[in-house]
């Protein structure tokens, strides 16, 4: 099957990518708007440390990745599982 690809924030310290939009994950961690009504900035709060690790992300910060439909489902995954999708420059041959 072809993979999905979407928008993704990714935990520096354990490097697990999180889908935008799936929050809060089934292993703890969650995806918070900084305000109610603009959801153009998030802090990620990742369960890989005690207290959990927190990423503040902005919206032109996040890539996209290549997400496998196990992984959609879930709505997380290893980096190894969610792969980064390399644009080609339009000046590319």
């Amino acid at each position: 099957m072809t993979p999905r690809v979407r928008h993704c924030v990714e935990c520096p310290k354990c490097l697990t990518r999180y889908l935008v939009g799936f929050s809060p994950y089934r292993n703890g961690s969650y995806l918070m708007p900084l305000s109610l009504d603009l959801s153009e900035e998030w802090t990620l709060y990742c369960s890989c440390g005690r207290p959990p690790i927190s990423t503040r992300r902005n919206w032109n910060e996040l890539k996209l990745y290549a997400v496998s439909n196990q992984a959609h489902d879930r709505g997380y995954r290893a980096h190894e599982e969610i792969v980064l999708v390399r644009k080609k420059s339009q000046f590319s041959g």
